[in-house]
């Protein structure tokens, strides 16, 4: 999946001549909590969070001297930016979310701010691919990690004449040399294909085992 699929674009974006008391002005108008800081022609200069103006403003237990919001939103923003291009893969900037501990990433076109994607966006993106949002079953199959296998599994639910909505793999981090297949399927009775698998020598893991 691309970036351009789930961006929000175009994006509220504030101009580095602004001031703090402007951006938070803009933020609470418009619930967001992530916005772009780019010059007069769009180009990215910075970005600037909820979580940086909280942190810029005093507490009320500190007696040092008030931050003054008049100033320009430069003193405070966050100037090294993680940037991705419309055309990157979601799968690549969920890297950046993870390893960099973010909550956003401008969407970045020919230099200038064309979106961006907040960790909510992620969120929502993997809700999607997972299909619950879909009435429907999850099942989940353990499976030798060899070439051929998931002919095998698909072939039972093709039998079956049920479809699938999402298919998502990774790696059994307790059993060496094996995988989990996560299925959702297009059907609220499961039983026949989970009598189909296990016939076929597969492990399945479903919600009736734990009674729900």
């Amino acid at each position: 999946m691309l970036v351009e699929r789930i961006m929000t674009s175009p994006c509220i974006t504030f101009n580095a001549k602004g001031t703090i008391k402007s951006v938070i002005q803009l933020m609470n108008e418009q619930n967001i909590h992530h916005v772009p800081i780019v010059d007069d022609e769009m180009q990215l200069l910075g970005i600037i969070s909820d979580r940086d103006i909280k942190q810029a403003l005093p507490s009320n237990l500190d007696d040092s001297t008030s931050l003054d919001l008049n100033v320009s939103i430069t003193k405070i923003m966050q100037h090294n930016v993680i940037t991705c291009h419309p055309l990157d893969f979601v799968e690549e900037i969920a890297l950046d979310f993870y390893n960099a501990s973010i909550g956003s990433i401008p969407v970045v076109k020919r230099g200038k701010v064309v979106g961006i994607v907040t960790a909510k966006d992620m969120l929502n993106t993997f809700i999607e691919l997972t299909g619950v949002v879909t009435p429907g079953t999850t099942i989940q199959i353990q499976i030798p990690d060899i070439p051929g296998n998931m002919h095998e599994v698909t072939e039972v639910f093709h039998r079956h004449a049920i479809g699938i909505e999402s298919i998502l793999v990774f790696r059994d981090k307790n059993n060496i040399g094996k995988k989990i297949v996560s299925v959702r399927m297009m059907s609220m009775h499961p039983q026949a294909i989970i009598k189909a698998l296990e016939a076929k020598g597969f492990q399945v893991y479903h919600p009736m085992e734990n009674s729900l």
